[in-house]
């Protein structure tokens, strides 16, 4: 099994700035844990959706819209081949979009309405197997980013027992099939990667896997906890996951009894600050819980040591202690800024608003207010950052 830190696709660090400049909150704890999650083989009979043909659409549009109902009116109206249409008529037929009227003309089935209200080609599939994911404390579906399998990994006991730096958490909880009859009621059915329909779904295994999460206990302004929680999917906030992990009481138990206390909180920041070779620095705790630790500007080098300054105005994660780092130069803080913004246009191609949002993000990070593009170019040109001030005029 990969190292802890291999199993997120991005640092902490990334997950805390979205905390603090994304959803304007203070960190002040950071959790890696292991989820349990039901991973459940799912049979059932399944109703999905596929692209439509061309000449499928146009014939069930024709149907629905115009009124017509015979393979000669269909093939009048769109000029096309009597047994090209015929041909397609039965197609449509077979797969239990159309019916005969009594009066012996075409319409469209349930299923057929359907697809043509949603422009979806459903399609009947008889006795389909898939897995379906499920929390292990309510038993609510995961949702669609939780399956792609080339960004998200689900740990076996075995996996996650031996994965270095998350804490595996247990349930008690079964999974509880009254969940698969209850799918039907869901309406955002892509949301939860769910088929158009779900019918007699019947559960032929259920296996506990473990998805790795950052949980962040942060504070709201005016007070107030908040728990975000960062997947593998995306290094913004999920918010399912996040509701999840600020409701489910036994997910709460054990953030509780991961209570550190302030003076074993401060000797860790203190600790970590004497091996970067930075002694003397005192962090200080914000009546919020939150750190912070301000720091000369020869602590900041363009890579470390001591530190890059790429992590001026970011965080460290010390475990599961949370500290940010500061420094009151502001020249260094500019720079850091242009740093990360040329970093960010030499990735790839970007566009205006990309770099003007990101300008407007670490503008804030950095205390120096919401950044615009003119501000950005202006500030380059007073550095002499001259190949970024020519990456910033080439923007679309």
């Amino acid at each position: 099994m990969s190292a802890g830190k291999d199993l997120m696709p991005y640092r902490k660090e990334r997950a805390l700035e979205d905390t603090a400049f994304g959803h304007g909150f203070t960190p002040a704890r950071l959790f890696p844990l292991l989820l349990p999650v039901w991973q459940v083989d799912v049979r059932a009979t399944t109703v999905d959706g596929k692209p439509y043909e061309l000449i499928d659409r146009y014939l069930e549009r024709g149907i629905a819209e115009c009124g017509l109902g015979a393979v000669a009116e269909l093939a009048a109206f769109f000029a096309l081949d009597e047994v090209l249409v015929d041909r397609a008529v039965r197609f449509l037929t077979g797969i239990g979009h159309l019916t005969g009227t009594p009066d012996g003309r075409l319409a469209l089935t349930e299923l057929g309405r359907d697809s043509h209200r949603d422009q979806v080609r459903y399609v009947v599939e008889r006795q389909d197997r898939r897995k379906l994911y499920f929390d292990g404390y309510t038993s609510r579906p995961l949702t669609r980013r939780h399956y792609d399998a080339g960004v998200v990994t689900f740990l076996t006991l075995a996996e996650a027992r031996a994965a270095d730096g998350f804490r595996l958490l247990a349930t008690t909880k079964g999974f509880r099939r009254e969940t698969l009859t209850e799918l039907s009621g869901y309406r955002d059915r892509e949301h939860y990667n769910l088929p158009h329909r779900l019918d007699r779904p019947e559960s032929l295994s259920e296996e506990c896997v473990f998805l790795p999460v950052y949980v962040i206990r942060a504070v709201r302004p005016g007070g107030g906890i908040r728990c975000l929680t960062y997947g593998q999917a995306a290094d913004t906030a999920d918010p399912e996951l996040s509701e999840l992990c600020e409701q489910a009481p036994e997910i709460q138990a054990a953030l509780a009894h991961e209570n550190t206390s302030e003076e074993e909180q401060r000797t860790r920041i203190t600790n970590w600050l004497e091996r970067k070779g930075l002694t003397g620095h005192r962090p200080v705790r914000f009546p919020h819980g939150g750190w912070q630790v301000v720091l000369p500007s020869s602590a900041f080098q363009p890579s470390g040591p001591p530190l890059p300054r790429a992590s001026l105005g970011s965080f460290a994660a010390l475990s599961t202690t949370v500290v940010r780092i500061w420094c009151e130069d502001k020249e260094l803080r500019e720079q850091a800024l242009l740093d990360r913004v040329e970093s960010f246009v030499k990735a790839r191609r970007r566009s205006a608003e990309e770099v003007a949002a990101l300008g407007a993000k670490v503008g804030r990070q950095l205390g120096s207010g919401t950044i615009d593009l003119p501000a950005l170019r202006a500030m380059a040109v007073t550095a002499g950052r001259d190949a970024l001030v020519s990456s910033l005029d080439s923007l679309n």
